[in-house]
């Protein structure tokens, strides 16, 4: 209570604040129109009345960084521990959800079992336990580390033993170890102790520690995936304090997706860093044996080192049958068989990993097919071959066994984890989805980010000739609608056909223009530091925040218009002298203000605001273009119509309003299509139009994404979607290479 009471006492001091400089602005304009008699010297008028205005621009700073109480000052104990909290309920809810999308929360899940690794790369294991009995199991001076999936409590239990908790998770491809870490933080959030830090994972792609180092990419991450952090009410850079102060256990996944070269750094940046005294690693077992082998021995510090124990033929028979309903058993029996003789063979080999029998289950479980062609050797001679065979059929079986028809007589079916939202045609989606794996494997990363999605659009002339198109596009329509405007309310003399042509002059040359100034920005911007923007509309509790950032907007706005309307009378000023200098610089001034205080508030997150995922981050960057648009649109255009009727330009000031409306509007456009196309949502939008008139991508390429996600097909990882697995990511970029190997329009399918 306290800390808001704070919050509305400053409130109170800026509004008072911006009612003086609110005065200044028209004492400013009353010396101004009062020079207009000549009493005074030359000299004298231009002393006094620049004396004033440069105390503006001051005032106006002064406030505008003495309005930051909260955000601009370093936070207190209290509001860390708010944000800690905060962060808590966000991972909880976050990954609650998640965990049911990809179906760990099975009543039934497959025991995977986990131990200590037997590998060299496992050194100094026993200085990662507690005491001396604790550490020794069967005489070999280790800790006891083993555990099974389906009793996550147990291994929750197990990691608080350890002494500095850090724990690497290895494993071969499709043995479940970003499963066991996603259960592990699901675990640990569950009635944590007193003063344990938050379980927050994070995908290492595209991390240097060269470049960045530890405490600021996770700072910088923790403020990506989680904007409600930014909120004032947490104080200054939460993120960073949150780090700094050792609140964060961090689950790193995919060290053996980063760079050869990029690897060791990141072990001896974590062993480096005070800011990682615990934290959670996975990697693929090979890999990490050779970075420990490359580095002469180094690895995680103190760190144990588990391991998965290979799936049984037993296991997977169990996991099986408790999958199929006793009428359905029969058609099996040949498969159990298989798997019960020949535990060496290839049908066992290949659903020896958790993947394989996930697969396995999706793609004729699921969908009730005849499995008997699995035990064909002539078909399959491989467990390569039954694996990719699963992979290459597992896109048409989740859209088969999961329509998104809403059944009437299940009132929980229309949020069916597992059911898309929409229809779609299973070939479609298996050459897009391929189209997107082979682009995200070309990336060098495992993250299917939305707003790098231009990289795949080739460049130079078809950016070019795709920003030009939207360009002229808009800009017809901009054009005809403003010249109808002006031909109606007759804000300019002449004809009907005059006010037409003028208008789709004007659109059309603003669409060319800021469509070719868009694509040369892009060019010129392919950058790897585009990030999405953010934005909340919700009013809900921010209306007073709302109008202190319009107030604020509006007095430096006032400002401004003052400053810039003294400078065009010295320079010479407009037809009228200063009270149309004033006019044009005070209506200028205050819809700029009004446009950027929106746009502030607008940017600016609340506490409650929800983790970031791809289908949030496209739509609140595109929030944020679209009201950064509208407002210096509509604002701006009849401050512009003003304007012109104080300089004699319009037919009068109805009219002059009428008129910077329609001009207005075609602004707003210009903007979007030349600094709105700079940013990330927007760009996104030309490069799916590129690449959906290629067929490559469907035109609702989100609504698709999310579809894919909610089959299981895909993984949220913050703002990225990844594929729920490396090696579907991998077989469908290679069914991309067949098809295009063999044409367009092909679909290459093994068996």
């Amino acid at each position: 209570m306290a800390g808001r009471s704070v919050v509305r006492w400053r409130e109170v001091v800026v509004v008072a604040g911006l009612a003086v400089l609110a005065g200044l602005i028209v004492s400013v304009a009353m010396i101004a129109i009062g020079l207009r008699g000549g009493d005074l010297s030359t000299a004298a008028n231009v002393a006094q009345l620049m004396s004033v205005a440069l105390a503006v621009p001051p005032l106006a700073v002064g406030l505008m960084v003495w309005w930051k109480p909260l955000s601009s000052r370093r936070g207190s104990e209290e509001q860390l521990h708010r944000a800690e909290t905060a962060l808590r309920a966000l991972v909880s809810e976050q990954w609650r959800d998640e965990i049911r999308i990809r179906g760990l929360d099975d009543m039934t899940p497959l025991a995977v079992r986990w131990r200590l690794t037997e590998l060299d790369a496992a050194g100094n294991a026993g200085d990662a336990g507690g005491p001396r009995l604790l550490r020794a199991w069967l005489g070999r001076g280790r800790i006891r580390f083993t555990g099974r999936t389906d009793r996550m409590d147990r291994i929750a239990r197990r990691f608080r033993r350890l002494a500095r908790r850090r724990l690497v998770i290895l494993g071969e491809p499709g043995m479940g170890k970003t499963t066991l870490a996603v259960l592990l933080l699901h675990e640990l959030l569950k009635d944590p102790p007193s003063g344990e830090p938050v379980p927050v994972l994070l995908s290492m792609a595209g991390w240097d520690p060269g470049t960045e180092p530890v405490h600021r990419w996770l700072a910088r991450r923790l403020d990506e995936n989680y904007p409600a952090l930014r909120a004032a009410d947490f104080g200054a850079d939460a993120p960073r304090a949150l780090v700094s102060k050792r609140r964060i256990l961090p689950v790193l996944d995919g060290l053996d997706e980063l760079p050869t070269r990029v690897q060791p750094r990141v072990l001896s940046a974590i062993n480096a860093a005070a800011t990682t005294e615990t934290v959670i690693l996975t990697c693929r077992t090979a890999e990490y044996r050779d970075v420990v082998e490359r580095t002469g021995g180094h690895m995680l510090a103190g760190g144990a080192v588990i391991e998965p124990r290979p799936i049984k033929a037993a296991d997977a028979t169990a996991y099986i049958r408790n999958r199929l309903p006793p009428s359905r058993r029969a058609g099996w029996a040949e498969v159990l068989a298989t798997l019960t003789a020949g535990p060496d063979g290839p049908l066992a080999r290949a659903l020896s990993t958790p993947l394989a029998l996930w697969l396995l289950r999706k793609v004729y479980i699921d969908t009730q097919r005849n499995p008997a062609a699995l035990c064909d050797r002539a078909r399959f001679p491989t467990a390569d071959a039954i694996t990719e065979h699963l992979l290459d059929d597992l896109v048409d079986a989740a859209l088969s066994a999961n329509p998104p028809e809403h059944d009437p007589d299940d009132p929980d079916d229309f949020d069916h984890p597992f059911r898309p939202r929409r229809q779609w045609n299973a070939d479609d989606a298996q050459r897009w989805l391929s189209f997107l794996a082979r682009h995200t494997s070309d990336s060098g990363t495992r993250d299917l980010q939305w707003w790098r999605l231009h990289r795949a659009v080739h460049r130079r002339w078809s950016t070019l000739g795709g920003t030009m198109a939207v360009g002229l596009a808009v800009g017809l329509t901009v054009g005809l609608t403003g010249g109808v405007t002006i031909a109606l309310t007759h804000a300019l003399r002449g004809t009907f056909a005059d006010a037409l042509v003028f208008g789709l002059t004007g659109g059309l040359t603003g669409g060319l223009v800021g469509g070719l100034t868009a694509g040369l920005l892009l060019e010129l911007r392919a950058d790897p530091t585009m990030e999405p923007a953010y934005a909340n509309l919700r009013p809900k509790g921010r209306l007073g925040t709302l109008v202190a950032n319009l107030a604020f907007g509006l007095a430096v706005g006032l400002a401004v218009g003052v400053i810039t309307a003294l400078a065009f009378e010295l320079i010479g000023g407009l037809v009228g002298g200063i009270v149309e200098s004033l006019a044009f610089g005070l209506a200028v001034g205050a819809a700029g203000g009004l446009a950027v205080g929106l746009s502030r508030w607008a940017s600016t997150p609340v506490t409650n605001a929800q983790p970031q995922t791809p289908s949030v981050t496209l739509r609140r960057d595109l929030e944020l273009v679209s009201v950064r648009s509208l407002a210096f649109g509509l604002m701006l255009g009849p401050a512009f119509g003003v304007a012109g009727a104080v300089a004699k330009g319009f037919a009068g000031l109805i009219a002059a309003v009428e008129a910077g409306i329609a001009f207005g509007i075609a602004g707003g456009v210009v903007f979007v299509l030349t600094f709105g196309f700079t940013g990330a949502g927007p760009v996104y939008l030309v490069a799916v139009s590129v690449l959906r008139a290629r067929r490559q991508v469907p035109r609702r390429l989100m609504r698709f994404l999310d579809d894919a996600h909610r089959l299981g097909l895909l993984r949220e990882a913050g703002p990225a979607f990844q594929f729920r697995h490396a090696k579907l990511q991998d077989r469908l970029a290679q069914l991309h290479d067949a098809a295009h190997a063999d044409g367009p329009g092909q679909n290459v399918k093994s068996g």
